[in-house]
């Protein structure tokens, strides 16, 4: 029971730190901007199929990450300046966000077909917790996400730069008055989510295996987690992202894994029936 439970508390810490990594970015796109970007899930499955690709190609798994967060990088600012001219029109950012996602998700099975692929881990071995068996690489990939989540809270609270962030997600007419430039505040932060989803991708390559349509599935883990959190609420996210993480844990321990979104969005569902804005969220 005690090996059962260690192995639920790392392996849901591991998922839920993977997840938030992808919801806070989410959560940071809607906060500033007011837009649903339909199209983070590909960053998070590109990042990963570039890097892929390069290993394979004999290049140093460092050069192919590197790469791969650069072309995450890009694709933010693709999204940013396809969605800049409909950005007042909700249903228009969501049609061309989709549009841009299922384009990618085609190039990608063009290239690579439907089969999962994962990457060569940053370290290799395998360390023994209460008798639970943990691979490094997922022990490594819960450090890094809280040192990123944990870095993404300070620079928005702390640095002139995340309080710019702030001003302009709190009120963005009066961030522009006071002479914050709340386009390149826009690009920026559309730029800063796509490196959050695709090192998120990176590390789940690492563990797990992906394949394109793992970019739907990570559209639909990180809006459930936003909505969940509160939609807007990056804290709430990152604290719903490790909630979800420990739900399919241990509905995977006890149930078995055919059962663990359906419990997942089940389990959603009825907190936001006793709670419409999410945990965290607030009224409007």
């Amino acid at each position: 029971m005690i090996e059962t439970l260690i192995k639920i508390f790392l392996f849901g810490a591991v998922v839920g730190g993977i997840w938030g990594l992808v919801a806070s970015g989410f959560s940071l796109i809607f906060g500033v901007s007011r837009i649903l970007n339909f199209a983070h899930g590909a960053a998070f499955v590109s990042s990963a199929f570039l890097a892929y690709a390069l290993v394979n190609e004999g290049y140093s798994l460092y050069f192919a990450v590197s790469a791969g967060l650069m072309l995450a990088a890009v694709i933010g600012v693709v999204v940013y300046a396809l969605t800049k001219p409909v950005r007042d029109r909700e249903v228009m950012v969501i049609i061309v966000t989709l549009a841009f996602a299922l384009l990618v998700q085609q190039v990608l099975l063009v290239l690579f077909g439907d089969r999962g692929v994962s990457i060569e881990p940053f370290v290799e071995g395998v360390a023994e917790i209460g008798g639970v068996k943990v691979t490094h690489m997922r022990l490594l990939s819960l450090a890094l996400a809280v040192i990123c989540l944990t870095a993404l809270e300070v620079f928005i609270t702390k640095t002139n730069l995340g309080k710019k962030v702030m001003a302009t997600a709190q009120d963005s007419r009066a961030a522009m008055m006071v002479g914050i430039d709340i386009e390149k505040i826009f690009l920026f932060v559309m730029v800063l989510s796509s490196l959050l989803a695709g090192f998120a991708g990176i590390l789940y390559a690492q563990i797990f295996a992906v394949n394109p349509e793992v970019s739907l599935r990570a559209l639909i883990y990180a809006f459930a987690i936003v909505i969940l959190g509160g939609l807007g609420s990056l804290r709430g996210s990152i604290a719903a992202s490790f909630i979800v993480g420990y739900i399919l844990v241990i509905t995977i321990t006890f149930l078995g894994a055919r059962w663990s979104e359906f419990v997942m969005l089940l389990t959603i569902v009825a907190i936001l029936v006793v709670k419409p804005t999410g945990l965290f969220g607030v009224e409007e």
